[in-house]
């Protein structure tokens, strides 16, 4: 969710009706006016990339690499921690961030590769990296999942390289530009 005036006025919004009703019950507004702040704070620190147009998102599921490279597709479905924002990088050099209903696609050399993926709102110690190989016009699809513990959610990935499976893994999903 990019932070828009208009979202950003919502939140605000909400915020005002919580203390508002919270003031008139008094016992249930020390319960429910920290809940509004915090989901506030996880969703304000979402920073997506921009949303990629019909046409990028057309040749992305068509799961093709261009010749000689390979295709890494990182994407998250997920209900868990779904509106909170999972940072992805890969080898260092892209980076940018999904929620729940959109994926990432990065043309990569043949080779070995890390994608690191942490919660937005996670601490350092919490990020996961994930090593894989991948051969020429080779397409592996990592969906991201959230192994929640006692604090914090860690992320999880699970492998696909089969590319029809992973192609109807994401439809209906929106592909989002790297920063």
């Amino acid at each position: 969710m990019k932070m828009t005036p208009a979202n950003i006025a919502l939140f605000v919004g909400a915020i005002i009706i919580g203390l508002i009703l919270g003031l008139q019950f008094s016992g249930f507004a020390w319960l429910i006016v920290p809940l509004i702040i915090f989901v506030a704070v996880i969703l304000l620190r979402n920073k997506s990339g921009e949303k990629a147009d019909a046409g990028e998102t057309a040749e992305a599921m068509k799961m093709i690499p261009t010749n000689g490279k390979a295709r890494i597709y990182v994407m998250r479905k997920g209900f868990v921690g779904g509106q909170q924002g999972m940072n992805i990088t890969i080898n260092g050099d892209l980076n940018s961030q999904i929620r729940s209903k959109y994926f990432l696609m990065a043309e990569v050399d043949a080779g070995d590769h890390e994608v690191t993926a942490q919660m937005s709102s996670g601490s350092k110690s919490a990020a996961v990296t994930h090593a894989l190989t991948l051969a020429e016009n080779e397409t592996v699809l990592l969906d991201m999942k959230i192994n929640m513990g006692a604090l914090q959610g860690k992320p999880d990935f699970t492998e696909i390289r089969d590319a029809r499976e992973a192609n109807g893994m994401l439809t209906g999903l929106t592909l989002i530009k790297w920063k």
